[in-house]
Parts: C-alpha cells; structure tokens; sequence
C-alpha cells in the first residue's frame, strides 16, 4: 500500500489515528458480518428447505427435481444476499423459477421416461408426496395446480403472479378453476 492511499484510508475516517488500525478494524467488521450472513442464512435454510420442497412437490414437481430447484435457489441466494429483503419468498419464487427450467430441460430431452423417480428404493412414506391434498391437486391441469400450489403455501395472488410471471387477473382465474375443478373431483370421490 503506497503512502497516499494510506493517506486516503485515514482521511475516510478522521477517528482512526493508524492505517495498521482501520486494517485490523476492516478485518474485525468483515468477519463480524461473515459470521452474521452464515448464521441468517443457515436459519432461512433450516427454515425453509423441507417447505420449499413440499411447495414445489404439491406443485407437480418430482421429489428429485423439487430438491435440485431448491438446491439451486439457495445457491443464487447465497449470492444475492445482501441484496434479497426477504429471503424466503425469494427464495420460493427463485426455486419455482428453477424448477420450471429443470421441467423444460426435461421435456425437450424426455429423459424423465428413462429415469427412476429415485436412485434407491425409497421406503420412507414421504409425507408430502403421499398427501391427499397433493393426490387430488396432481388431477388438475399444470398451471391450475401451480397456483394452488401457491395458495396452498400461503401466498397471495399478486405473490404469484410476481413468482410466475402471470398477470394477477390471470391467476384469480386460475385460482377460480382450480376450486371450482377440486369441488367437482372430491364430490365424484364422495368426499363433500
């Protein structure tokens, strides 16, 4: 370091008498907020994992895709950080974005035929999958389920409209069919 932009360090803050001090302060501050990132990140991962997974099941994806979109999301998260105010709808949205990529990639290889739903046989009776609520959505068209898929997760209609790009119009719409389509199949299941 040249002794002008030492110079320039200590005109930044009048307060620090040393450059060797607003060094080993810079050093303190970046390790304080490297400690502190870690700690809110592990707690929105924590958090949020097994229920963006669900999120992304009850929406139509495969376990193994759900979990690889909501890999990739936090990802792009750990990046975007500082910049994200609320973690966890990013988050949803971001892995609903990556999710809908994987399925795109999907078809045009139509590799989904050729591989097994998991590498192991899995005998674990996952929740999520096995629901009712997630059997009953699976009988709706693809963008009726995804915005129950929304709904069902607690979001709001324009908090849809903004994750998957539609007008909020649209997904009100599509929010009526998809009630109005669950009515009919749980009456023909006797159910209501």
């Amino acid at each position: 370091m040249t002794a002008r932009e030492r110079r320039a360090l200590l005109d930044r803050r009048p307060a620090v008498t040393s450059w060797r001090r607003l060094l080993e302060a810079a050093r303190r501050e970046y390790s304080v907020s490297t400690e502190s990132f870690e700690a809110q990140f592990e707690s929105v991962f924590r958090e949020s994992l097994h229920r963006l997974i669900g999120f992304l099941i009850t929406a139509g994806a495969r376990r193994v895709d759900a979990e690889d979109a909501v890999q990739m999301a936090f990802v792009e998260l750990a990046h975007a950080w500082d910049s994200v105010t609320h973690p966890v709808a990013w988050v949803r949205r971001v892995s609903f974005r990556m999710w809908t990529k994987i399925t795109a990639r999907n078809h045009l290889y139509d590799l989904h035929d050729d591989l097994p739903e998991s590498p192991q046989s899995n005998s674990s009776n996952d929740l999520v999958e096995k629901s009712q609520v997630v059997l009953f959505l699976r009988r709706l068209p693809p963008l009726q389920q995804t915005v129950m898929a929304f709904a069902y997760d607690g979001c709001s209609p324009l908090e849809t409209a903004e994750a998957t790009g539609m007008s909020t119009v649209n997904v009100r719409q599509n929010l009526h069919r998809a009630r109005a389509n669950l009515a009919r199949i749980l009456t023909a299941e006797g159910i209501c």
